[in-house]
């Protein structure tokens, strides 16, 4: 007889609802379609990763790699149901099998915990045993999340079992939590940033910067459309808060000289000019006016 080695394995136990009350040739049938549901669902699983099992009233698949695959397995097996509905049992726990492959032979508590689980399981529904919802949470905490209580249950020896059952939207209130969660958060530091730069604008504003004029003969200085007064006669600098500014400066009836400029905390800047070109007050002619004068015609 092959020696069997003792692991730990995801065990799902897969019972036909209302299989006992078929005639053999119903019976033979819905095992047929069974297996060849579950032959569909694991085609990805690499061989060294799944047993799958007879089981008097359905089947069973040992499965040795993540939770969270083995779940999903008999979710879909559920879900593709034939004519009668599966009720499945999920379990994480010791087993021993003598080999990896088809002729293996598979026993021990894991299984007969899964079976157990089975035999409570509403048709079309699947509990979870506690050993499996760990193994799940320590492996992958999402899915983990899907699980919710399903009860305790006392079987013929009066042993108590707790079991859980995926509940696909407790994982999608739990994800919309948590975007909620993200979505305060970030309304929250924007809010402190706005507060911040308030708080600092307020009791440590930044320094201002200052504009000296050297401008001549003279000029009106308007900054943003606000008249700051004469220079130089009356103003020699102007302090401004950093940032852009318009700046305009007004000689008579010269033509005015308009700047835009963008300051920084504490900078200092030199407006130079002269009012010394044509001004606007010249009547036409007045060139050839002048010259015969010049010429004393």
């Amino acid at each position: 007889m092959p020696t069997a080695s003792p692991v730990f394995a995801n065990i799902a136990y897969l019972r036909i609802a209302g299989f006992a009350g078929q005639g053999v040739q119903d019976q033979a049938r819905l095992k047929g379609g069974l297996e060849a549901r579950l032959r569909q669902a694991i085609e990805g699983l690499p061989a060294a990763d799944r047993i799958v099992l007879d089981a008097p009233d359905g089947m069973a698949l040992v499965h040795f790699g993540a939770p969270a695959r083995a779940l999903d397995i008999v979710q879909a097996m559920c879900a593709a149901a034939g004519e009668e509905p599966l009720k499945a049992g999920l379990n994480h726990g010791p087993i021993a099998v003598t080999a990896r492959d088809a002729g293996a032979m598979v026993f021990g508590d894991g299984i007969s915990s899964a079976a157990t689980a089975a035999g409570f399981a509403p048709g079309g529904r699947i509990l979870v045993t506690a050993p499996f919802a760990k193994m799940l949470e320590a492996s992958q905490p999402d899915r983990a999340a899907e699980l919710a209580p399903a009860g305790e249950f006392t079987d013929a020896r009066v042993r108590l079992h707790a079991f859980y059952t995926p509940e696909p939207q407790r994982l999608i209130a739990r994800r919309n939590r948590l975007a909620a969660y993200a979505l305060v958060g970030m309304l929250a530091i924007l809010l402190l940033g706005v507060i911040g730069r308030e708080v600092n604008s307020r009791f440590f504003p930044p320094r201002p910067a200052v504009v000296e004029f050297d401008v001549k003969p003279w000029g009106d200085v308007i900054i943003d459309g606000v008249a700051h007064g004469r220079t130089p006669t009356g103003l020699r600098e102007v302090e401004l808060p950093p940032g852009r500014h318009q700046i305009r400066v007004r000689s008579g009836r010269y033509p005015p000289l308009d700047l835009k400029v963008s300051l920084e905390p504490g900078e200092r800047m030199t407006v130079t000019h002269s009012f010394t070109g044509e001004r606007t007050d010249r009547k036409p002619g007045g060139f050839w006016r002048d010259l015969r004068r010049s010429l004393g015609l």
